[in-house]
Parts: structure tokens; C-alpha cells; sequence
């Protein structure tokens, strides 16, 4: 902790001294930069749901449709194979600007990467970039980088700009930019038929022991500050090999949860609660032989799924926390924002070729 002050005093000593060059940051609304930025665009105090999770979350919750049919103010808080540390921190900076009433964790990606998950630092540049300087992000770094110097000396260069890659929309660098009509989401257009999950319901498997201590860590923090931890399974084709020569059994890791969790309620904590969705797979109305929910063979939900998939989960978090907890805004000029995002997704559908649903 003494390096790391010292490692933050430093930087913020030179950061009066740094010229970011006009359009190098890069904005990708499909992997997360712009998720980040986006958060300090919103009106504060305005979001009462954030989603929390990897790119199923950034497909695969419609947050204009919660909005549009349930007066829901939700945000998908997500980046690309975002790890549950780096969920922690972007809880913790979340909480700066806006007072969610429920957290809504999607767990794939606990279950998904392991300790010697191959490609685990690959995606770290979209959880780094999107968030502004501050302590909560040196210890994020910190945290995601495993004391690995080379990752170390890659990324701190680039506190305060990010390359240009080449399939990237060049954004400027100013942090004032009116990002407060995106609400995280990112429609995907495309149709795939998968078979539908079977999963194995009784064998047990943790996944690693640094993400169970974020998981707690996460728990702690919403219990600490009275919020409802909604732990989900945003539906997709189970157990999917990531990486050549692993076996995956996120099945085994969701089964493991279930059992933690209920130990954890027979201790006093009952702020959380966990959808298995896979148990329960055809409550959600998610179509996965038809070919009409699903995107690519990663399994992301399409635009048509993942409003389905919203429909599902406000029902569900109305139902389970009611009115009080999860107001309808609808009509209060606080919230028009949301409108607006209702309205450029309805242009965006209508020029793919697809239906409002």
C-alpha cells in the first residue's frame, strides 16, 4: 500500500504535465471503454440497477426495454471478460456518482477463467481505459495486473490516453463528452441457433480462490450499504471451450455458488440472492434451437434475446424487490435521458432491418 500512494502521488504529480493528444482514446461501445466513460455522463443519483459483468452483460441486458416497459433505471456497467476484482472496483466507482438500489452480478466469467486461463490479461485495456484517474483505479490495476512487472510498465504509460487500433472510432480525449443517452447496452444484429443448455445440477466445483474473495468482497460491500446483490446467469450456450485442451464446467462453479450462498444466509447475510437460470432455463422465453435470441457462436444474446432476457429480469427484480425499491420513473423530467436512449435504439433497429420489441 506505501508503493502504491507513493505510485499515486507520483502520477498525480505528473498528470498536470500530461498533453493527451486529441482523438486517441478509443470508443467501443462493444467492449467497454465506453461503458466506462459513459457512467460519469449520467445524472447523478438517477440509476437504480447496475449490471455488472463480461460482454453477456453488454448484449445481453436491453436497459432502453426496462426502461421503455417498466420505468427501470438500469446501466450495463460491463467490459469484455470483465473478472470479478474488476467488478468489485467498478462497483466501488459507480457508487461515487450514482446510489444503486440493486447490484445485478452476472457470474460467467468467475465460473468461465480460471488461475491459468490463457487469454487473461488480454482484455484488461478495456477495463482500464474507460475509468478516470484515481486511487480506486491504481488499486484496480494493481489488483488485475498479478504483480506482473511487464503488464505493469504496458499500462501505467497509458493512464491517460489509449491507442488508436484499427478498427476503432477515434474519440476526443475530453472526459466532458455528453454520453448520458447510453445506458451500456450494445445491440448485436445477427442470428445463430445453439442447442439448449443441460447442466450437470449436482457436482461441485470453486472456481478460483481470488475470485471467492472478491465475491465476498463484493457481498460485504452491498451488505455494508444496504443494496440487494441479484446474482444471475445471463443465458448463453453453456460451457463453451475457451481455450484449447480446458475442460470448462461453469456448471460445476454455478453449483458451488448456489452452496456458498446458502451457508452465507444461514449466517445472517440475506442482501443476496442467486437466479441459476440454467435450472429454470425455460421460464426465461429464451430461444436457443430456433436460432432467433442468439448472435455468434460465443453465445451472445442478439437484440431480439436480449429484450427478451431484459423482459425476464425486471419482471423478476420488480416482483422480488417491488415498487418502493425499484420506482417507475416514467414521465419525471429527471430520467428523460432514458427517452432518448429508447428513441437512438429504435433508430439503430430500424436501420438493421429489425422489429422494435
Amino acid at each position: 500500500m506505501k508503493s502504491l500512494m507513493a505510485l499515486f502521488l507520483t502520477i498525480t504529480c505528473l498528470f498536470s504535465s500530461v498533453s493527451v493528444p486529441s482523438g486517441v482514446i478509443s470508443d467501443r461501445p462493444n467492449a467497454g471503454i465506453r461503458q466506462g466513460r459513459a457512467i460519469y455522463s449520467q445524472p447523478r443519483d438517477s440509476i437504480d440497477v447496475v449490471m455488472l459483468g463480461s460482454s453477456h452483460v453488454n448484449y445481453g441486458i436491453n436497459t432502453a426495454k426496462m426502461w421503455e416497459d417498466y420505468g427501470i433505471t438500469a446501466y450495463d456497467y460491463s467490459t469484455a471478460e470483465q473478472a470479478i476484482w474488476i467488478n468489485y472496483y467498478y462497483l466501488k466507482e459507480f457508487c461515487k456518482y450514482q446510489t444503486p438500489k440493486v447490484v445485478v452480478l452476472d457470474f460467467f466469467a468467475p465460473a468461465a477463467f480460471l488461475d491459468g486461463y490463457a487469454d487473461k490479461y488480454i482484455c484488461l485495456r478495456e477495463a482500464f481505459y474507460g475509468m478516470k484517474f484515481s486511487l480506486n483505479k491504481l488499486e484496480m490495476m494493481e489488483t488485475a495486473i498479478d504483480d506482473n512487472e511487464e503488464l505493469r510498465k504496458e499500462y501505467f504509460p497509458s493512464y491517460f490516453c489509449c491507442e488508436e487500433g484499427e478498427d476503432e472510432k477515434a474519440l476526443s480525449s475530453d472526459w466532458n463528452k455528453d454520453y448520458s443517452s447510453f445506458k451500456g447496452y450494445t445491440p448485436s444484429f445477427k442470428k445463430e441457433s445453439m442447442e439448449k443448455p443441460s447442466p450437470n445440477t449436482t457436482d461441485i466445483k470453486p472456481p478460483s480462490e481470488k475470485s471467492q474473495k472478491y465475491l465476498r468482497k463484493i457481498i460485504d460491500f452491498t451488505k455494508e450499504r444496504g443494496i440487494r446483490l441479484y446474482i444471475t446467469i445471463v443465458p448463453y450456450k453453456l460451457n463453451v471451450g475457451q481455450q484449447e485442451g480446458v475442460t470448462q464446467e461453469e456448471d460445476l462453479r454455478y453449483n458451488w455458488l448456489e452452496n456458498y450462498l446458502g451457508e452465507l444466509k444461514s449466517e445472517g447475510i440475506d442482501n443476496v440472492y442467486f437466479d441459476y437460470t440454467f435450472k429454470h432455463i425455460n421460464d426465461l422465453g429464451i430461444d436457443y434451437e430456433g436460432g432467433t435470441h442468439f448472435a455468434d457462436g460465443n453465445s451472445h444474446l442478439n437484440y431480439y434475446g436480449s429484450t427478451q432476457f431484459a423482459k425476464y429480469l425486471a419482471e423478476d427484480l420488480r416482483s422480488r424487490y417491488g415498487e418502493e425499491v425499484l420506482p417507475d420513473h416514467r414521465g419525471d423530467e429527471k430520467y428523460s435521458s432514458w427517452d432518448v436512449n429508447v428513441e437512438e435504439l429504435k433508430a439503430e433497429v430500424a436501420s438493421e432491418g429489425w422489429e422494435w420489441k
